[in-house]
């Protein structure tokens, strides 16, 4: 298992480096590096595919325009994934079977500690007023995510991919409960809006990449239209 807590801002740095230009990564590229390391594939592999995305570039006597989004090195990331799949067939690789973290239990309690507050200011704010479906899911949200603590706190070791599993498991009840108290009109638009986004960038992708980001991005835009905190060892607020 790749490393929870430098997965994503290695691939930002590397990619702004490459670029040659500092600039915070859109909800898309967000979307797509969680998708990449959903779909398991390992740091070294994505670095490698920036790299080689951009050698190639730098090759053509005339590159056309700039490189604004991480889609741009999506096909030579797969390639250079399903390239290493193959030349590791049979064997087996301890190094990507080794689990890593670098968070130590009060720095984790803490980051949880601030993603319960934030769910709990929502329980008097107007938008748990509008679907009163999500008052109810965070309220029991709210007593998952202090079991979780309880659990941390009295364990010897962190289970890092077992705690995002559960972490993502009550995430998905918010989106759910959201889903369903939307009005037909608010849910079309907001559908609308997240197709328009990923359209620019989805050629060459296969189909069900494109539904997965188009998934990811769903979720990121309804939670954040709700202001609900990301339930995610990636996303957890530091405040």
């Amino acid at each position: 298992m790749e490393n929870y807590f430098n997965y994503f801002t290695e691939i930002e740095e590397h990619f702004q480096k490459r670029r040659g230009q500092v600039r915070p990564l859109s909800p898309l590229d967000w979307s797509l590096i969680e998708s990449l390391r959903d779909a398991g594939v390992p740091l070294a592999v994505v670095l490698r595919g920036v790299d080689q995305a951009f050698d190639r570039r730098s090759k053509r006597r005339r590159p056309v325009g700039k490189v604004n989004s991480l889609a741009y090195c999506t096909q030579t990331i797969l390639a250079e994934h399903e390239r290493q799949k193959e030349s590791r067939a049979g064997r087996n690789d301890p190094a990507a079977q080794a689990a890593e973290g670098d968070l130590d239990v009060p720095q984790l309690l803490k980051l949880l500690e601030s993603a319960r507050r934030r769910l709990e200011s929502l329980l008097g704010g107007p938008k748990a007023a509008e679907l009163p479906a999500l008052r109810t899911v965070v309220e029991k949200v709210l007593g998952s995510l202090k079991g979780i603590m309880q659990e941390i706190e009295a364990s010897q070791s962190l289970d890092y991919e077992g705690l995002e599993l559960k972490l993502n498991t009550l995430e998905e009840r918010i989106v759910a409960a959201i889903l369903s108290g939307m009005t037909e009109e608010s849910l079309l638009e907001a559908k609308q809006e997240t197709q328009q986004e990923i359209q620019r960038h989805k050629r060459g992708l296969k189909a069900e990449h494109i539904a997965m980001l188009e998934s990811k991005l769903m979720r990121k835009k309804l939670l954040q239209t709700f202001g609900v905190p990301r339930l995610s060892l990636f996303y957890l607020p530091l405040n």
